[in-house]
């Protein structure tokens, strides 16, 4: 009886009604920018806004900043994490404090939502320890299996960077949103439709170039050496309007 269901089991797998990976791109309107997630079927992904990119590729993971000084910064993920806290420092800003532990935001449920066939659900927000209305934000999520792949990835894309530029988002409100991403699943709408709304997804076949490694990889020695460089001159500007360095 055993051998005989180990023969049947490969045709009964092949013919149970198994979703077919696919890839998937998802695109976004963010403020006046575009936010464009793309996840291949072997789980690489690339999610772009403006000219920030983050990459995964094979594992593992790179970002680009395409406009910086007049030209572009690739590196390892971590190394440029690194860079941008060096750069906060060496623009003369208040370093961002540690990052805090993870704490779950308040959620409240208002109403379903349905945005291109993909039905979800609106949540009134408030950042973990607020409860004044003014900190809180609508957002809305989907657990459908179609946005799985961009979920995982937008939150792969933005934790470390929160994480830094946590001082520009004063009321915790997209970090709280960050978190409610990993219960509530894919975002469909946070704030309104003017802030952040799903405009587009498809399955089509995502070239494999659009996963390419980028070129010429900042070493985390050369980043230390542009956020040196970037320190002189500040210190020289100060020297050169009188100001104390």
């Amino acid at each position: 009886m055993r051998k005989r269901l180990a023969r049947a089991l490969p045709i009964l797998l092949a013919l149970a009604p198994w979703p077919a990976l696919a890839d998937v791109t998802a695109t976004y309107k963010a403020g006046v920018d575009r936010l464009i997630v793309e996840v291949a079927d072997n789980g690489d992904a690339r999610v772009q806004i403006d000219d920030f990119v983050y990459l995964r590729r094979g594992g593992e993971e790179y970002v680009t900043f395409g406009k910086f000084d007049g030209m572009a910064i690739s590196g390892h993920r971590d190394d440029m994490l690194e860079f941008l806290r060096v750069m906060f420092r060496a623009a003369g800003k208040t370093p961002p404090p540690p990052a805090p532990a993870t704490a779950a935001p308040r959620l409240e449920p208002l109403r379903a939502i349905e945005v291109l066939g993909l039905k979800g659900q609106v949540w009134r927000l408030w950042p973990a320890g607020k409860s004044d209305p003014a900190d809180s934000i609508e957002a809305a999520f989907t657990d459908s299996p179609k946005l799985a792949p961009v979920n995982r990835a937008l939150r792969s894309a933005a934790s470390g960077f929160f994480d830094t530029f946590g001082p520009l988002d004063k009321r915790g409100q997209f970090r709280a949103a960050l978190a409610a991403m990993a219960e509530k699943g894919a975002p469909l709408m946070i704030g309104d439709a003017r802030t952040v709304q799903l405009l587009a997804l498809d399955f089509e076949p995502i070239a494999p170039a659009r996963f390419a490694v980028p070129k010429d990889l900042f070493s985390p020695e050369a980043l230390r050496s542009i956020a040196k460089e970037m320190e002189e001159k500040r210190q020289e500007e100060k020297r050169k309007w009188g100001e104390t360095p």
